[in-house]
């Protein structure tokens, strides 16, 4: 059974808050962290100069006669005057909350106790996504930016402007072995060698796409045919040596507003999705490190730690008490910073905005809705979501009773989901459909009053979900996989 702190009602007890990380929900993989490890440091300047006298190019020390004097060599100048701004930290009103709570009928201390352990939890992976969105923000920029709570600044990491201003033509008609030739040559002469891609889903589906790439992989003759994605990783990897091909599309919770006293949520993608970035490195397979150092918190022996766990060993918890007005104050913090090994192994491209559509968003449609005057309740289980910008999860109903739905596919499992985009008149044709199909092929958007639309499922790990989108000039080609997709069985 636990119990407050010194008796203190609200106060968590230390040891109980070295199990928070426990709390925290499954985090979605995040592909940053296979280029940026992270560790703890109590000095984060000095582990910084460390990290950046190496540079990751070998040095060459000079023959001397016994009577000479030894040459002096150089370090790195970091950029360590900005270290004290990353500190990332969020605090709750926990007085409000335990008041709530109770007038909502939870009156034991036990669920108490336990709900301000989840918020402690919330606030944990607060400051962990913070750190997500610094990593994924050198390999989009070579910088970090800091342009929040009344701070605009930049931590330059040194990385040549010529290494971040390149531009990709990713059009179909485009040469762009060619151009990831020139990055690659590019490179070579600064004595890197560039061993991975770091982009969108969507740039691949170009490159899958592209006449040049088709040519080289298939043949003249398999031009306009769709390469696989093992197709292009392999090419990529023997003819330019790029063995590791990462996509990100996650996004983050940005900020948030209130509407009629509910949360609403802006989301932003962690990694831009015009950029492609070519990267080095080291031997244990990273770019660089994020490095944790010690919190005011730390250093005054006012805080509480968080033990090693799937979410991180370096974010505090502190609790404290205002007296006046009286609020029970939780806060979790965490001072950190990316560190590139070496400024040179970042290669950065931008993706032409003439061969850019924005992207169709894909959600599950809600349980309340119809579609085809059939309840979506009928048609999958609450559950059903879509995961990012690349798959959909849940679990499909069996119909088997007619309706308007059945009477056309006949009797098995359907997916109903919703489509929006910020300008449909960006388009001259959106098709949509699973592949491979139950029958009915893709389906036409535009032109449609409601962009949504029901698909029968037979095979959620062979099918997936795609949109092809063209404004006359460029197609763009998004991929939604159904493996996280159950189907309910017949006669359940």
């Amino acid at each position: 059974m636990r119990t407050w702190e010194d008796n203190l009602y609200g106060f968590v007890k230390k040891d109980d808050w070295l199990d928070v990380g426990n709390l925290v929900p499954t985090r979605q993989n995040d592909p940053a962290d296979r280029l940026f490890g992270d560790s703890k440091t109590n000095n984060l300047t000095a582990q910084w100069e460390s990290i950046a006298a190496e540079y990751g190019v070998p040095m060459m020390a000079q023959f001397h006669s016994f009577d000479t004097e030894a040459n002096t060599t150089f370090r790195v100048p970091v950029d360590n005057h900005q270290i004290e701004k990353g500190l990332i930290k969020e605090k709750i009103n926990q007085s409000e909350r335990l008041r709530a709570l109770k007038n909502r009928g939870i009156v034991g201390d036990q669920d108490l106790y336990n709900w301000i352990l989840d918020d402690g939890a919330r606030l944990a992976d607060h400051v962990i996504t913070r750190t997500k969105v610094a990593k994924n923000e050198v390999l989009a920029y070579g910088k970090m930016t800091i342009k929040e709570n009344n701070l605009d600044l930049t931590v330059d990491y040194g990385v040549p402007e010529d290494q971040i201003n390149w531009t990709l033509d990713l059009n179909e008609e485009a040469d762009i072995p060619a151009q990831i030739q020139a990055i690659i040559d590019a490179a070579t002469e600064k004595g890197i060698t560039l061993s991975g891609i770091y982009t969108s889903k969507k740039n691949l589906s170009k490159m899958r796409k592209n006449k040049y790439f088709q040519t080289a992989i298939n043949g003249v003759y398999a031009q306009g045919q769709y390469l696989s994605q093992s197709a292009l990783e392999g090419h990529l990897s023997e003819e330019y040596g790029i063995d590791t091909v990462i996509i990100n599309d996650l996004k983050y919770g940005a900020s948030y507003s209130l509407v009629d006293d509910r949360p609403v949520i802006s989301q932003k993608r962690y990694y831009p999705e015009d950029r492609v970035t070519f990267f080095s490195t080291n031997l244990g397979g990273k770019v660089g490190i994020g490095l944790w150092g010690q919190t005011p918190e730390e250093d005054a022996a006012k805080y509480y730690d968080v033990k090693q766990s799937n979410v991180s060993p370096y974010v505090y918890i502190m609790q404290w008490m205002e007296k006046d007005p009286t609020v029970l104050w939780t806060k979790a913090s965490g001072l950190f910073i990316p560190v590139l090994y070496n400024p040179n192994s970042l290669f950065i491209a931008t993706v032409s905005s003439s061969d850019t559509l924005p992207d169709i968003t894909v959600k599950a449609k809600a349980q309340s809705d119809t579609i085809y005057g059939v309840n979506v309740s009928a048609i999958q289980e609450p559950e059903t979501a879509v995961i990012g910008n690349n798959a959909i999860t849940g679990k499909s109903k069996y119909m088997s009773a007619s309706n308007p739905i059945t009477d056309v596919w006949g009797k098995g499992n359907f997916l109903a989901v919703d489509f929006e985009a910020e300008n449909w008149d960006a388009y001259t044709s959106v098709k949509v459909g699973l592949e491979p199909s139950a029958g009915s092929g893709p389906a036409e958007l535009i032109g449609e009053d409601e962009k949504d639309a029901v698909f029968k499922v037979a095979n959620p790990r062979a099918q997936k979900l795609v949109i092809t989108a063209t404004d006359g000039n460029h197609t763009d080609r998004q991929e939604y996989s159904l493996k996280g997709v159950t189907l309910e069985s017949a006669g359940a």
